[in-house]
């Protein structure tokens, strides 16, 4: 044997390289029985359910029951001692049982999509009879990660908690799970626990019926001395000072993730500083709670910070949390990504909201934004004055949308001010505006001669909206000769009917991205708007 097989590291690092295919590491597996060891803990290192284990047993022990669109593991036969040694030893290699969806996806109906077949669950006769056997931590001894509802979101809620308890460990560094039918003074008790049990905590997500029912959050969480991330979908924003208060003891704390619930919020008072704050997610609560929230927080490294809110803000409301980061951010230097979208469940698209550039322009003073993106949340009436002093105060901006969905945007921005955005950004990757090109392109001019713009290779996606398209514009030709990498030309079909205005505008657009493909002989796929939409914002995924 090589001697470049006595070392691990070596091991590991060159079977990174196919990881990706099971069967590829089946096959390095059975080339040499060094190699074997290495690529089952690869293999095992991340379930997301214990279907696997229990089927590694013999065949003749279990036996897969179908009942429409759900399959359980049974037991046929009682393994045998010598036979539960085997699941154990696979068991040790797992490192994470973890949902492949999102937190919130676990706790809703599972649909079977056509290429996707989950594991099937496990019975809750096969569960005790393997934690009869060994206890969850004895059994899973090198697990860091655990999404609790992803595995056992079919027990009891007695039996999930009691069970639950069971897998807290020192060694666990992230964990998720539901209290949903749990009393409170249980709840508490296991927070209360975490400190002592499991000290390693890096990560906790908390959710009490998929957020739908408020969670008291206990100052133990500060006892928590590596916990940087923490998520609870339920906080009631009745009691949100108090909340903050308790959650600010956890002062390493990088990552916060806060679902709202409630219709009211309490006083306001001296802002509580979250010192190590990087992220901030909040969700489902109205803007003007987000707001309310937002100012009883200073931090002096936010970076990054998403607001999901429900029910129309009015331009006051957009006013008010606008100036909100300004009173909790301390240091401007720092934030770099602003996604704010409504996620009301039923819109009404008929209300106007105009959203005028005054109402932006404060966000000029975050001068390492790298990403602004305003979701569906009115209609915008920008400048080209605002165009302008865009390069020059977000210089590093790499995503910019302002984007009205089925709202109208007011054509006051021009495409000849799109066009000298895009171009003195020279980092701008993506462009969601609605423009007026209508009338002829201003372009700049040198020594008295018409000069094109120099060419600019960042941008890849655009975005128009419901822009107005006439020919004298030249939309296509100035595309095709400045941005000579754009990959995705979109806008939006029409959404407000067949009237004849609707109709013409989107012709144009389509008669303009035909002439910008024959311009460059190209053959793009044509994506649709919502996939060239989904934005990395919208995953809640540590």
């Amino acid at each position: 044997m090589h001697r470049v097989f006595e070392c691990d590291d070596i091991i590991y690092a060159v079977l990174q390289h196919v990881k990706s295919s099971a069967t590829d590491l089946v096959n390095v597996a059975m080339t040499c029985s060094r190699l074997a060891d290495p690529v089952l803990n690869i293999l095992w290192s991340e379930q997301s359910s214990l279907a696997p284990l229990i089927m590694c047993l013999p065949q003749d022990t279990w036996e897969v029951t179908e009942n429409g669109v759900d399959h359980t593991v049974h037991f046929s036969r009682e393994p045998t001692p010598i036979e539960w040694e085997r699941l154990r030893m696979n068991a040790s290699r797992v490192r994470r049982l973890v949902s492949t969806h999102g937190f919130t996806d676990v706790l809703k109906p599972r649909r079977i999509e056509p290429s996707f077949i989950p594991d099937p669950d496990v019975s809750d006769h096969v569960l005790q009879r393997l934690f009869a056997w060994y206890r969850p931590a004895t059994l899973f001894p090198n697990l860091c990660e655990l999404h609790f509802e992803a595995v056992f979101g079919l027990l009891e809620h007695s039996s999930k908690f009691w069970l639950l308890r069971q897998f807290i460990s020192p060694g666990l560094q992230a964990l998720r799970f539901d209290v949903t039918g749990i009393p409170t003074h249980e709840v508490e008790q296991l927070l209360a626990a975490l400190p002592a049990e499991a000290h390693g905590l890096r990560q906790l997500t908390v959710s009490a019926g998929n957020g739908t029912t408020a969670l008291t959050v206990p100052s133990s969480l500060g006892k928590l001395p590596k916990l940087i991330g923490l998520a609870i979908f339920g906080i009631d924003v009745c009691l949100t000072r108090q909340t903050i208060a308790n959650i600010q003891q956890a002062r390493c704390l990088q990552s916060l993730k806060l679902k709202l619930c409630g219709t009211s919020c309490d006083a306001g008072g001296i802002p509580l500083e979250l010192p190590s704050l990087k992220t901030l997610y909040l969700s489902d609560g109205s803007l003007s709670q987000c707001t309310h929230l937002l100012r009883q927080v200073t931090t002096r490294q936010l970076s990054h910070i998403n607001i999901r809110y429900c029910g129309s803000a009015s331009p006051a409301e957009m006013t008010a949390f606008i100036e909100s980061l300004s009173t909790s951010c301390q240091t401007f230097g720092h934030l770099e990504r602003i996604y704010l979208v409504d996620e009301s469940t039923h819109p009404d698209y008929l209300l106007v909201i105009p959203l005028s550039s005054e109402i932006f322009r404060p966000l000029f003073k975050f001068n390492r934004l790298s990403s602004v993106k305003f979701i569906g949340v009115g209609n915008f009436n920008l400048d080209d004055g605002f165009l302008n002093d865009v390069p020059v105060a977000w210089p590093s901006i790499c995503e910019l949308k302002f984007t009205s969905w089925k709202r109208r945007a007011f054509y006051s921005v021009t495409f000849t001010a799109m066009m000298s955005l895009a171009l003195r950004c020279r980092s701008l990757q993506t462009l969601h505006l609605t423009v007026d090109a209508t009338q002829s392109t201003t372009i700049p001019r040198a020594d008295g001669t018409e000069e094109l713009w120099p060419t600019q290779t960042a941008l890849r996606n655009l975005h128009l909206g419901y822009s107005e398209v006439s020919e004298v514009a030249r939309v296509p030709y100035f595309l095709a000769e400045v941005f000579p990498t754009l990959l995705n030309f979109k806008w939006y079909a029409c959404h407000f009917g067949d009237s004849d205005v609707d109709i013409a505008m989107e012709s144009a657009l389509y008669d303009a991205s035909q002439q910008l493909r024959a311009l460059r002989n190209s053959t793009d796929d044509d994506d649709s708007d919502e996939r060239w939409e989904k934005d990395s914002d919208d995953s809640w995924a540590w």
